[in-house]
C-alpha cells in the first residue's frame, strides 16, 4: 500500500484482524493519494493542515468563531485511511463472489469533503438555509464555576426549559436558545444570549449534573485525556473501541443458501447483487448505508408512516432537505409502521430476502419490538445483523443520548482539539458522526466478509464512540505508552504561527512547514531572514505572507514545492471548482454531495 504515512498506518490496523485470520488472502493494490488523480497537479505537495484547508473543513470548524480554525487531530488522513480499508474489505468481499477487483484508490482530499458534505449540499442548495442562530456567544460546551466544560444534549424543549430554569437563567432568553441549539446539527453554528453561560458559571459541575438529571437531559463533561486513560482504561480502550465488534464465526448462524452472485453485467463494483436494509435516523446509519450503496449494494430505507421528518430540514434541494438528500440519495425508501405488528412483519419478510440490516435505535428499542438479533436471525438466518450506537462497548452511558458532540465530550475532543493554552471546545462539524458511520460501514463490510468466507453471518456492534476513539488513535495510544513524540503535549496540539490559519488582505493562507528544508524554503520565497528565535521567524514570517493576496503566495510557495492551500471559504465555489468537479456529484438543481471517495478498477 502506497499513501500519506498515517493514512497507510490507519488502513493496516484495520485489515489486521483480517490478515491474522484469513493470512492466506491475496493482497490487494492500494493506493491512499492526497487529492485523487485528476483532481490537482500531480507532484504538488500537500498535508494534513493543507487538505483541511481545501476540502472546507477549517472553515466549519471556526464557523462559532467567525475565522477559520485548523482541526487538531489528524481527521481527515485517519477517515482515509479508514476508506482504504473498506475498499480492501469490499474488494476481498467481491473476489469470494466473483467480482474481483484488483486496485483501491481513495484520497485524502475525497475523505475531508466527507466530513463537510452536508455543509457542501445545504450552500449549493437553492433552498433558503435555517435562520440565523440568535444570540452573540458560542453555544455549548458550557463552563462551571469550578473550572469544568461540559455538554449537553436534549430533544425535547419542555426538558430544556426545566434544565435551564433550576439552574436560574432568564426565562426570555431559553425560546431563543433553543431554535439556536436544535439546529446546529444541520447550520454547524451555535450561538446563545450571555444569560445561559452566565448560570452555568454560577454552579458547580455537580450542580449542574443535578439539574441535568432531574429533567431529563443528558450531560457529558469535556474530559481531558488523563481522564479518559484512567477510565475506563487503556486495556478497554485499545484497540477494540476504535473498531467495529464483530462476534466471529463460530458463534453465528450457519447460512441456509450460498450468496447469489449477480450477472456479469452488474458492473464490476464488489457489493452489487447484496442488499442491505437500513432503519436509520440522522447521520451515522444513513452515511454508512450511502457508502454500502457506492460500493454497489443495493440500500432499502425504512421510514415510518409520513417519511423521515429530516427531509423536510432546510434548505431544500429540489423538494427534499439538502441534508437528507446528501446521505440517503438513490436509495430506495420505503414506508413501515413498526409501533405495529403487522409492520414488523413486513420488515421480518422483507430481511429474509437481504444480506444485511442496519439500525440506529435507541438502546433496548429493538428487543421491545421483537426486532433484536436472535428474533430477527430466525426469519433471516443469511442476514448481517449491524446495530450503530453511541456508545458500544461503554454501556455505563447508555442512558445518555448517543449524539455527536456529547460523545466528542466524553471521548477527550476538547484535548485533542485544541492546544494547552485554548479552552477544550468540541467541534461544530460533526466529526464522530461521520467517523462513526465510517466505523458502522467497515463492520457490515467485515461481517459480510465472515459471511461469505465461513458461510455464518456474524451480528455487529459500532458506535460513535468507536468512531471517535478511531480519530483518535494516533495521540492516544502514544500517550497511553508514555512514547508521546514532539507536536503534541499530553495529547494537545503544540502549534507555532505557522500551523494555524494565516490571515491575508483578500482570504487565508495554510501553509505546512514539515522539515527545516520547508522553512528554509518558505523564508526564501517570503524574503524573510532568520529571526533570533524561531518563534520570532515564524511571526515575521506570518506578517510578510498577510501583507499580499493569498494566491500570491499559494502560486510562489507551490512552485518552490512548500505545502500550501487557499483556505476554502465559499462552500458555494468549492462544489464549482472546476479541478474537484470528479469529486463531486450532482443532487438536484444547482446542490451537490461528495462522490464515491474509491476508485475501484477490476
Amino acid at each position: 500500500m502506497r499513501g500519506p504515512r498515517l493514512s497507510v498506518e490507519t488502513c493496516a490496523r484495520r485489515l489486521a484482524p483480517l490478515s491474522a485470520r484469513y493470512p492466506e488472502v491475496a493482497p490487494v493494490e492500494t493506493r491512499v493519494s492526497w487529492c485523487g488523480p485528476g483532481a490537482l497537479p500531480p507532484g504538488r505537495r500537500w498535508s494534513e493542515a493543507t487538505i483541511q484547508a481545501l476540502c472546507g473543513l477549517m472553515e466549519v470548524h471556526g464557523w462559532d468563531g467567525g475565522r477559520p480554525r485548523r482541526v487538531g487531530l489528524e481527521v481527515a488522513s485517519v477517515a482515509a485511511g479508514m476508506l482504504a480499508a473498506q475498499g480492501v474489505l469490499a474488494a476481498h468481499i467481491g473476489a469470494l463472489r466473483g467480482r474481483p477487483v484488483s486496485r483501491v484508490e481513495t484520497s485524502v482530499l475525497a475523505a475531508g469533503l466527507f466530513l463537510v458534505a452536508h455543509h457542501i449540499a445545504a450552500a449549493t442548495s437553492a433552498g433558503e438555509l435555517l435562520p440565523s442562530p440568535p444570540g452573540p456567544e458560542p453555544g455549548p460546551p458550557f463552563r462551571t464555576a469550578d473550572g469544568r466544560w461540559f455538554e449537553i444534549e436534549v430533544f425535547d424543549a419542555e426538558a430544556w426549559k426545566s434544565f435551564w430554569s433550576l439552574l436560574g437563567a432568564p426565562d426570555a432568553e431559553l425560546s431563543r436558545a433553543w431554535t439556536s441549539f436544535r439546529s446546529r446539527y444541520y447550520r454547524g453554528r451555535c450561538a446563545f444570549p450571555p444569560g445561559l453561560h452566565q448560570a452555568t458559571a454560577a454552579c458547580t459541575l455537580a450542580r449542574v449534573a443535578e439539574a441535568a438529571a432531574a429533567s431529563g437531559v443528558s450531560l457529558s463533561p469535556v474530559r481531558a485525556y488523563a481522564e479518559v486513560l484512567e477510565h475506563p482504561g487503556p486495556g478497554t480502550w485499545y484497540p477494540s473501541v476504535g473498531e467495529p465488534a464483530l462476534t466471529r464465526s463460530g458463534e453465528g448462524h450457519r447460512m441456509t443458501a450460498p450468496p447469489q452472485v449477480g450477472a456479469p453485467h452488474d458492473g464490476h463494483l464488489p457489493l452489487r447483487g447484496l442488499r442491505v436494509v437500513e432503519a436509520t435516523s440522522r447521520m451515522q446509519g444513513p452515511l454508512a448505508g450511502l457508502l454500502l450503496q457506492m460500493l454497489g449494494a443495493e440500500v432499502i430505507r425504512v421510514e415510518p408512516p409520513g417519511g423521515d421528518v429530516g427531509r423536510m430540514v432546510p434548505p431544500i434541494a429540489g423538494d427534499t432537505g439538502s441534508f437528507f438528500l446528501c446521505y440517503n440519495r438513490g436509495k430506495r425508501a420505503i414506508q413501515l409502521d413498526l409501533t405495529r405488528a403487522s409492520g414488523r412483519g413486513e420488515l421480518l419478510d422483507l430481511l429474509a430476502t437481504s444480506d444485511a440490516f442496519l439500525h440506529n435505535w435507541r438502546p433496548g428499542k429493538a428487543a421491545e419490538w421483537g426486532l433484536d438479533r436472535d428474533s430477527v436471525a430466525s426469519a433471516g438466518p443469511n442476514l448481517v445483523y449491524a446495530e450503530a450506537t453511541g456508545w458500544h462497548p461503554v454501556t455505563d452511558n447508555d442512558h445518555l443520548i448517543g449524539t455527536d458532540f456529547l460523545v466528542q465530550a466524553y471521548a477527550g475532543f476538547g484535548d485533542g482539539l485544541n492546544t494547552p493554552d485554548e479552552p477544550p471546545l468540541t467541534s461544530r462539524a460533526l466529526l464522530t458522526d461521520t467517523l462513526g458511520a465510517l466505523v458502522t460501514c467497515e463492520g457490515i463490510l467485515g461481517g459480510l466478509y465472515e459471511r461469505e468466507r465461513t458461510g455464518r453471518p456474524v451480528p455487529v456492534d459500532t458506535s460513535l464512540l468507536q468512531g471517535a476513539m478511531a480519530a483518535q488513535a494516533h495521540v492516544l495510544e502514544p500517550l497511553a505508552a508514555g512514547t508521546e513524540a514532539g507536536g503534541r503535549r499530553s495529547g494537545r496540539p503544540v502549534w507555532g504561527a505557522l500551523d494555524r490559519p494565516i490571515p491575508g488582505p483578500d482570504g487565508w493562507l495554510a501553509v505546512s512547514v514539515e522539515t527545516d528544508a520547508d522553512l528554509d524554503r518558505l523564508r526564501e520565497v517570503a524574503g524573510v531572514d532568520r529571526a533570533g528565535s524561531p518563534p520570532a521567524t515564524e511571526a515575521a514570517l506570518v506578517e510578510r505572507l498577510g501583507a499580499a493576496p493569498v494566491g500570491h503566495w499559494e502560486d510562489q510557495l507551490v512552485a518552490a514545492a512548500v505545502p500550501c492551500s487557499t483556505v476554502s471559504r465559499d462552500l458555494v465555489a468549492l462544489g464549482a471548482d472546476g479541478r474537484l468537479k470528479a469529486l463531486f456529484e450532482p443532487l438536484a438543481g444547482s446542490c451537490v454531495a461528495p462522490a464515491s471517495p474509491w476508485r475501484l478498477l477490476p
